[in-house]
């Protein structure tokens, strides 16, 4: 327990601090980010039911070795395996976005459009903390350091493109919460960032199940490339942020 303590939930509550800091121009309610890392942990809990659901009655599951050829030109194909892979980050991405709906989304201490970015990140760690815990039980404390140095980045930056979108919806909802408009807009934001990170997810996800490990870890690089843009972008957004950052 101890040894799952420092090396699965210590580097997930730095991560939160680091991103805690990066917002340099307001301080978030440590209760609501307590809320969502507890959040995290239970849609962890949600997305392996889903996941078990598309395995148990879908014709896609994780260990398939059948494959297809859908063109002369091409090699066979696992679909029976991507297709669940594509399922889980839909799945896995959908789990998560619940929980920020439910506990951030209408919350009084969203302000800003790093909030969104914050809240996503916290609700993917605790989500990847709860996923580690079951990998140990599986295979052992061994698979901990890896997945600690590796998944919870991936979690991370695959979730932080959602955590950008919903903000887009809430502001976009409480600046004109009368127009209908408005609210399909609000709805569109919110699965337009689904979108992205479910494609993310499933992407990662397939590389690996397809033993692209190098273009994978890639991925990764280029999505942390891309949240530090986006970290930037929201605050020259901030309505905080002095007049010559924007």
């Amino acid at each position: 327990m101890f040894s799952f303590f420092i090396l699965g939930v210590v580097p997930a509550l730095f991560w939160i601090w680091l991103f805690y800091i990066f917002n340099r121009y307001k301080r978030t309610s440590a209760k609501l980010l307590i809320l969502l890392f507890l959040g995290g942990l239970l849609c962890g809990l949600l997305a392996l039911t889903l996941n078990h659901i598309v395995e148990k009655y879908t014709i896609f599951w994780s260990d398939a070795r059948e494959t297809t050829i859908l063109f002369d030109f091409l090699p066979p194909l696992p679909l029976h395996n991507l297709g669940f892979w594509l399922m889980v980050g839909f799945n896995e991405e959908l789990a998560k976005l619940i929980v920020i709906l439910l506990i951030a989304y209408p919350s009084r201490d969203f302000q800003e459009p790093f909030d969104g970015v914050l809240y996503a990140a916290v609700v993917a760690l605790g989500f990847a903390t709860i996923e580690n815990a079951f990998y140990v039980e599986q295979y052992g404390i061994s698979i901990l350091l890896t997945r600690t140095l590796i998944t919870l980045p991936t979690h991370i930056f695959i979730s932080v493109p959602m955590g950008y979108y919903v903000a887009r919806s809430r502001f976009a909802l409480s600046e004109n919460p009368t127009k209908q408009k408005v609210h399909l807009e609000s709805v569109i934001l919110l699965l337009k960032g689904w979108g992205i990170a479910a494609l993310l997810h499933a992407g990662y996800d397939s590389f690996l199940s397809l033993g692209f490990k190098e273009l994978a870890y890639a991925q990764l690089f280029i999505m942390g490339g891309a949240t530090l843009i986006l970290r930037n972008h929201c605050l020259q957004l901030s309505q905080l942020a002095p007049s010559s950052v924007k």
